[in-house]
């Protein structure tokens, strides 16, 4: 594991919900990715043969280099799902594109793994299976750049988070503000509510809001972040009989140096910040 960073419905028929997109990585190089590790290494039993479908929730600078299945060919999730595609000596990957309620809420089906830079919860242990941790996460918190929010002052101000995440959890029921938290389906949406002073902060995974709040030119900034013992990690359906070589294969990358590498590459430039140089704020 690598460090710094930060369902309950039940699965409907086996089928794809209507309306996702898929799009074939460019075998054998998996889109702009380099995979490494042994072929052969794990095996895995997928939904489509010689094809690792993979659940997402785009977009997801960084993780998924890309606004669509069709226009993502990088990022650190990306070419973590290639590696696994790879050792595993399948020849595709696709992507399912899902909004983030239905990604967290187990409302797909019809994928061999997900990730969107998500962690395991016993909640989500009902429904999911879980990789060990490929990333650490902290919970970030970012503002306008110059606004007057200190870890003194964040319980007294209007607070966006990510609807279901553990983020929102956190800020609800253990930070506990003295003003209502507005939920949203998503980081593009928490980000313009911020940026149209709908709110003063937004609260997320501080390496998810760093990549986030990159494009805005310096009109942003992650300001703090508050410790926590969460990671991230790979989900599988409930049951999958491909969790066992998952887990095999991530703890692989990490030994061999696979995710440090793909950290370098994808996700410190997508940052423009040392999650470690960000202010660590004592809960109040």
């Amino acid at each position: 594991m690598i460090s710094k960073r930060s369902f309950t419905a039940a699965f409907l028929a086996a089928v794809v919900l209507p309306g996702l997109a898929l799009a074939d990585g460019d075998a054998p190089n998996f889109g702009n990715c380099a995979p490494a590790g042994e072929v052969g290494s794990i095996s895995l039993t997928t939904v489509q043969a010689d094809t690792l479908i993979v659940a997402t929730a785009l977009p997801n600078p960084g993780w998924w280099n890309g606004t669509s299945p069709e226009k993502t060919k990088d990022g650190f999730e990306y070419c973590l799902a290639a590696e696994i595609a790879h050792r595993a000596g399948l020849k595709h990957m696709k992507l399912m594109n899902l909004a983030w309620d239905q990604f967290i809420g187990g409302a797909a089906t019809g994928y061999d793994i997900a990730m969107a830079s998500a962690s395991a919860t016993d909640k989500r242990r009902e429904v999911f299976d879980f990789s060990q941790n490929y990333f650490a996460a902290n919970l970030g918190v970012a503002v306008k750049t110059g606004a007057d929010v200190t870890a003194a002052n964040l319980k007294d101000k209007r607070i966006g988070v990510l609807q279901g995440s553990l983020g929102a959890d956190w800020v609800i029921n253990t930070l506990r503000p003295n003003v209502e938290v507005s939920q949203y389906q998503g980081n593009p949406e928490m980000v313009a509510a911020l940026m149209a002073d709908q709110v003063d902060t937004i609260m997320n995974d501080t390496a998810i809001l760093l990549t986030a709040t990159a494009g805005t030119k310096g009109a942003l900034d992650v300001v703090g972040q508050f410790e926590t013992q969460w990671g991230v990690n790979v989900i599988t359906p409930k049951g999958s009989a491909n969790t066992p070589a998952v887990d095999k294969a991530v703890g692989a990358m990490a030994v061999d140096g696979t995710l440090n590498t793909l950290s370098a590459t994808y996700l410190t430039p997508a940052f423009g910040k040392d999650p470690n140089v960000i202010a660590i704020w004592p809960l109040n």
